[in-house]
């Protein structure tokens, strides 16, 4: 009886999670989704080993991946231990978290959905049912959600945890919709598993097209996280992409399969549908994909010819799937960026022609220091890596090293959770021997699909005239394998492999191929007695644990979300109980818990703020900004001044671009400035490479210069600050005396400093003659980034006739001081000399605004108006 329960789950899995989000529920709007998945496949396991704990069929398909399947588990779980054991004890907490969350997705997202799938895949029928019922489904229920930010029942961000969950009319959609779902695919066939994931896709396709046009049906406002790209119903565009990539080649065989136009139209629909929502993605690495996904099939003789049965209706499909690509829209959705298919393919001219040697185009650039940091994970153990499920929690310390020594990578820095590159992400956790397991599994797997191919090739009659030949190629074996192959080149660029709903229909795919394989090639494992009894068992109780962990994650996300909104509106004894629900559910979530120390220290307990922050490094030791908190509170709160320093330097490794840790980490070593001298220098050193301006940084650095008596050093860090800011007296005041200590000669810049105070001399007294002129333009080159010097100079050249030179200085003061009043008054007066009268028009109009009682400006501004006919 609950094997008969396995084709209805594996519908509602296929149709639910890909579509299924709440706006207000969690963190993640998407986090539900990946729940339902988890747990349904945990319960389709537990299901399949209880109907053999009553007696039912063993016997499982021996599929050509079974080995590689397992020996790549068992590579996941031997590097993962050698990691464990290869690093400092202080790590392991947070490496048994990152571990176990990513052995858990490998088992339960990857694993258990290939051999799933290759068990239900039995009689794939060769000629598919027709799709008129799927379409009429898919336009009344989709068609019904276009009313249901109108219906909605409104919630407040403090609603109870169900007002989230439950929406009267959401939740009857969604009843009524799964309710018909099942009735459709009662039958519960290879076809129906299919349709119903085509189905889901076309869905959430139109969705995704109705964002890229700003039409939005389910958010209460406008979504744009991506700069113009379409996330639809799966939080992010490079996933919704990656799906449609596995699905493309699965609507083609239907598509070339069809019977009538009619059926025909209708999975062209469907096809033109997912390019469309492929374009919206703006992914580039799916657009290859498709590519590999869509060309595939065609190595087929048998696609081939069924291709030209209707040439006609074929050649305009192809003509409109080619007039979209090139004329696709630029999104409507407004933003900072926002791309179109052309601009995409444009930009990417960026990596072989970039404007400059300094220049660099960061979607590029980025994953070359992802990738780079990935090799060093990998060649650190070239054989076992740095451990499966590590690689997001040590990435940020190889990121930190990169970016405090390639000044290039320096706008670059990101939070990776995966390599961007499948090769590198094998290599980088589970080095040469993950890497050869990956390659040998989709050797077999490509080998497999290919020999299947030639023997059904080899078997096929020759046809009779005026008759189509009976083929025996296995041309849905086909479609799975041309998906899978689509994914993989994808994933050379992408992480999608990684993420749930992507991940589960890429290994369903496969494993629908291997297990209709396995059966056409008669190869059956059938396990009996006790021990089959005893796995089965064993199978119950694994996917009721996995089921209980999904409970556990949703309630956590839950919580952890009403918190957050807790903290974000300063109610802290509300968030704290909120979070700690969340630790009480899942102790091992670093932003949770994070959050639950924030909110301790602000609540002025600093004690539970150390603990929950050192919670939070349990579960993920690889976020600065842990560190950075945390030695705050023990330096300022608690008195624990070298715990504090370790977290301190602790943090600087990871994020050496961080302002606030050269503030307060200097402040905290400046306090005892002869005990760290040292450090403090190194430290600030390298505050001041990354925030020249702050003068503090450069001050500080010569007054420890000073202490060690290293006068040279200690006069150039003041001589270099003084350029920069020629008005710091302090540093004009450290550098005498410094000169005095040393003898040394004094450097250039003091002596342009009195040319300065004689040029501000000149200007008091009124002397604007040709001798200030060159005065100011003097001082202006020896401190051309103080706005003093430049707006002296920009004002003579304005009084001596030469309007440009004035424009472009006092242009920079306007843009470093945007409310300096006879700044922008006088830039005013330079840009209507020029005929820039709409830019002098907006200098006017800004000084106006910065001083409403400015008589120049407003006489200005009405000039114009008095002049017009």
């Amino acid at each position: 009886m609950s094997r008969r329960l396995l084709p209805p789950l594996f519908v509602l899995l296929q149709f639910v999670c890909p579509l299924v989000f709440f706006t207000d529920l969690t963190r993640n709007p998407y986090i539900t989704q990946i729940v339902l998945l988890q747990m349904g496949l945990c319960a389709a396991a537990a299901l399949w080993a209880a109907d053999v704990l009553r007696g039912g069929d063993s016997s499982l398909p021996r599929t050509p991946l079974d080995l590689p399947v397992a020996a790549w588990l068992g590579v996941c779980a031997l590097t993962w231990a050698i990691g464990y054991w290869g690093h400092a004890a202080f790590f392991r907490e947070s490496m048994r978290a990152e571990g176990s969350r990513s052995l858990y997705f490998s088992v339960v997202n990857c694993a258990l959905p290939f051999f799933l799938a290759a068990l239900s895949a039995d009689g794939i029928a060769d000629e598919p049912p027709p799709p008129g019922r799927w379409v009429a489904f898919c336009l009344v229920w989709g068609g019904l959600w276009l009313f249901f930010l109108q219906l909605k029942t409104p919630t407040g961000p403090f609603a109870p945890l169900w007002d989230h969950v439950w929406d009267v009319y959401g939740g009857l959609l969604w009843v009524g919709g799964c309710a018909a779902l099942l009735w459709l695919a009662r039958g519960g066939s290879v076809h129906d598993i299919w349709q119903t994931a085509l189905a889901a896709g076309f869905l959430g396709a139109a969705y995704g097209v109705l964002q890229y046009f700003n039409i939005e049906i389910i958010w209460s406002k406008t979504l744009n996280p991506y700069g113009g790209r379409s996330v639809s119903t799966f939080g992010n565009p490079n996933f919704m992409s990656s799906y449609l990539v596995v699905l493309l080649p699965l609507a083609l065989v239907y598509y070339l399969k069809a019977k009538t136009r009619l059926q025909r139209a209708v999975y062209a629909v469907v096809l033109l549908s997912y390019e469309a929502a492929l374009l919206c993605s703006l992914t580039r690495s799916s657009w290859i994909g498709a590519a590999v996904a869509t060309a595939l099939p065609f190595l087929s003789p048998e696609l081939r010819r069924l291709a030209r049965q209707d040439p006609e209706f074929t050649g305009f499909l192809a003509t409109a799937g080619v007039l979209m690509a090139l004329f696709w829209p630029q999104s409507l959705i407004s933003g900072q960026y926002s791309s179109s298919v052309i601009g995409r393919l444009s930009e990417a001219m960026q990596i072989v022609r970039p404007e400059s040697k300094d220049s660099f185009y960061s979607p590029w650039h980025q994953r070359l220091l992802i990738w780079t940091c990935a090799w060093q994970m990998g060649a650190e153990s070239p054989l076992f890596g740095k451990g499966w499920g590590h690689f997001e929690l040590f990435y940020p310390f190889y990121q930190g090293n990169l970016l405090d020594h390639l000044d290039f990578f320096r706008n670059m820095r990101t939070h990776a959770n995966n390599s961007h590159n499948e090769i590198l992400e094998a290599w980088s956790q589970t080095g040469l021997l993950g890497v050869g397991v990956l390659l040998w599994t989709w050797a077999v797997f490509f080998k497999s699909l290919w020999s299947a191919g030639r023997a059904g090739a080899a078997a096929t009659p020759p046809p009779k005239p005026k008759a189509a030949p009976a083929s025996q190629e296995p041309v849905w074996l086909y479609a799975c394998g041309a998906g899978a192959a689509g994914m993989l080149a994808d994933n050379l660029l992408n992480v999608s492999l990684h993420f749930a709903v992507p991940a589960f229909v890429f290994w369903w795919q496969v494993g629908v191929a291997m297990g209709a394989l396995a059966r056409g090639q008669g190869w059956r494992r059938t396990l009996a007695g006790p021990l089959a009894r005893a796995a089965a068992a064993a199978v119950v109780l694994a996917g009721a644990w996995g089921a209980w962990q999904g409970v556990r994650m949703w309630q956590r996300e839950a919580h952890y979300f009403i918190g957050f909104k807790h903290v974000r509106n300063g109610r802290m004894p509300q968030a704290i109980d909120e979070l700690d629900r969340a630790y009480r559910w899942h102790p091992r979530e670093v932003n949770s818990n994070y959050e639950l120390g924030n909110a301790y220290a602000r609540s002025d307990q600093p004690e539970k703020a150390v603990w929950a922050y050192r919670e939070a490094l349990n579960a993920n030791a690889g976020y600065d900004e842990i560190y950075f908190n945390l030695a705050t509170i023990l330096s300022s709160r608690l008195g624990l001044q070298e715990e504090a320093r370790k977290n301190f330097l602790i943090s600087w490794a990871i994020n050496p671009l961080s302002n606030d840790l050269y503030v307060n980490f200097s402040s905290f070593l400046l306090r005892d400035s002869a005990k760290n001298i040292d450090p403090a220098i190194e430290l600030l050193e390298r505050a001041a490479h990354f925030f020249p301006e702050n003068v503090h940084y450069r001050n500080n650095l010569g007054y420890l210069y000073s202490l060690k008596r290293e006068h040279a050093k200690a006069e150039q860090v003041y001589a270099e600050l003084l350029r920069l800011q020629p008005g710091f007296g302090m540093a004009e005041q450290n550098l005498r005396t410094s000169l005095k200590q040393s003898g040394h000669k004094p450097p250039a810049v003091l002596e342009r400093l009195d040319d300065l105070r004689r040029l501000e001399a000149a200007i008091l007294r009124r002397d604007y003659g040709p001798q200030t002129l060159e005065l100011s333009r003097r001082v202006a080159d020896a401190f051309p980034k103080d706005t003093r010097a430049r707006f002296y100079r920009g004002n003579l050249e304005l009084v001596h006739g030469d309007a440009g030179k004035a424009a472009e200085d006092l242009s920079f003061v306007a843009q470093r001081e945007p409310r300096n009043v006879p700044a922008l008054v006088n830039l005013g007066q330079a840009l209507k000399r020029l005929g820039r009268s709409a830019e002098a028009r907006g200098a006017f109009q800004a000084a106006l605004s910065a001083d409403p009682n400015n008589a120049v400006a407003a006489s200005e501004l009405r000039a114009p108006a008095a002049a017009a006919p």
